[in-house]
């Protein structure tokens, strides 16, 4: 069993402010200067965004994420739990901490900038897909994007699964969202005082999904749970186009309702690029497989279409429910991100991974577990969630019980298939009978302690 990481850590000064632009660029410039690293930008000439470097599974990348006082480290798949442990604490032990001490930055274990409450365009990255998104967050008044993308902890699993039951495993995860928040619901500090959400980046999502058009149900939850793999292509491409790249331009829809399918079905349509040149581009299946990207939360599946195929065949395939026929390699590489979980103490981060572990080995248990559970339960319990963290309820019962089946499906689990040892799940239990989350500790730690406590505290 593959498994990669991506980590999202804000970047501070030694003051617990927002790390600046030329400081996160010093850090790039280090690192680049390390055997075998190179630096990269988004196009010829322009900013640095981060560095890379080859290892023999893949490659490590170590960049910018939406704001660039926050750097995401992505490292490639590892052979086993074990493995991928060892690795992330090794990027962060040996090259990505050391490099950020060395400019008197440092990084942030979990939630967002406690200290620095607007960032904004001013603190954007300089890549052209984070300026897009930008651009249509501020289309429409009332938005969230804009000055409230602090640059949130977060991490990333992405852990191979068999094609045949990766639908199985996104439909799972989809359902258990409300119990992943209430867990892990973070960022409730911003600029050093208490809001009164659980979870900042989730609000960011629930925001600017009911106030933007485009982002409507494209950042909560899904329309349905997926009866295969096709069902679920056909409801990404039933999703606006967000972009598409041409000789590394990005350039967006004119009409910005035009669906992937449409596109496909038109097999034309007018673009314009970031400079307002009009294009009228031709749908290739690169194209198709960038409507695949979805941003819900909790959980999305990765699969690499044959970009050698022409598009009526991949669409005749799905449309047909053969969607498996049409992917690069026969389905081999296929994976599921497990997303939007806050970053945390390192012991809690594995903790969360040997959880997931856990529950994608028991399938039959956790459909068990959440058989009256639908999606509409799913989707109240976790604006519950946002709101009162473990105090929610669902279906009625408070949402401690449904925990606690959880937490102990999963333990079995890894008894029986010691994927990731069962003791790795000791800090999540300790929430559960605490009721406590990050978001939790950070309150109580700015309230007792203040707010240089706590920003010590979030050091990694």
């Amino acid at each position: 069993m593959k498994i990669g990481i991506e980590s999202e850590l804000p970047v501070v000064d030694r003051h617990g402010f927002a790390a600046g632009r030329e400081a996160v660029r010093a850090v790039f410039r280090r690192l680049a200067g390390q055997d075998g690293f190179r630096s990269y930008a988004d196009r010829p000439g322009g900013e640095t965004l981060g560095v890379r470097a080859a290892l023999p599974g893949g490659t490590l990348d170590i960049g910018t994420d939406y704001g660039f006082c926050t750097v995401e480290a992505a490292l490639p798949p590892e052979e086993d739990f074990a493995r991928a442990k060892a690795a992330w604490h090794a990027c962060l032990d040996d090259v990505l901490l050391p490099a950020l001490a060395a400019e008197g930055l440092s990084a942030l274990g979990h939630g967002c900038q406690p200290r620095t409450e607007t960032l904004g365009a001013p603190w954007l990255a300089d890549k052209a897909h984070y300026r897009l998104w930008l651009e249509r967050a501020e289309r429409y008044p009332g938005h969230y994007a804009a000055d409230a993308w602090p640059g949130f902890a977060a991490v990333q699993f992405n852990v191979d699964v068999p094609l045949g039951a990766a639908v199985t495993a996104c439909d799972t995860l989809i359902k258990l969202t409300p119990l992943v928040f209430a867990w892990g619901s973070n960022d409730a500090v911003f600029g050093g005082s208490v809001r009164p959400w659980h979870s900042l980046r989730l609000r960011g999502y629930t925001e600017l999904a009911a106030s933007n058009p485009f982002f409507a149900h494209r950042l909560l939850l899904p329309h349905h749970l997926y009866r295969d793999l096709s069902d679920y292509v056909r409801e990404a491409w039933a999703r606006p186009v967000f972009q598409v790249e041409r000789e590394g331009a990005v350039h967006a829809p004119v009409d910005p309702g035009l669906t992937t399918a449409e596109f496909a079905t038109a097999g034309r349509a007018d673009f314009v690029d970031q400079r307002g040149v009009k294009r009228t581009l031709r749908c290739t299946s690169a194209d198709l497989a960038t409507g695949l990207v979805h941003y819900w939360p909790a959980v999305r599946i990765r699969v690499r279409l044959d970009e050698s195929l022409d598009v009526p065949d991949i669409v005749a395939a799905v449309a047909a429910g053969r969607a498996e026929e049409v992917l690069a390699d026969g389905g081999r590489g296929c994976f599921v991100e497990i997303r939007h979980l806050p970053t945390m103490g390192r012991a809690e981060t594995f903790a969360w991974l040997a959880m997931f572990l856990g529950w994608l080995g028991d399938p039959d248990g956790c459909r068990d577990l959440t058989a009256e559970w639908t999606l509409d339960d799913v989707r109240s319990a976790t604006e519950d969630v946002l709101a009162h963290g473990w105090s929610a309820r669902l279906r009625g019962r408070p949402l401690p019980e449904w925990g606690a089946a959880a937490f102990d499906l999963a333990e079995r689990s890894l008894r029986r298939d010691p994927v990731a040892p069962a003791d790795e799940l000791t800090p999540l239990a300790r929430r559960l009978a605490e009721r406590t989350s990050p978001s939790a500790d950070t309150v109580a730690c700015l309230e007792r302690h203040g707010i240089e406590a706590l920003v010590d505290r979030l050091r990694l």
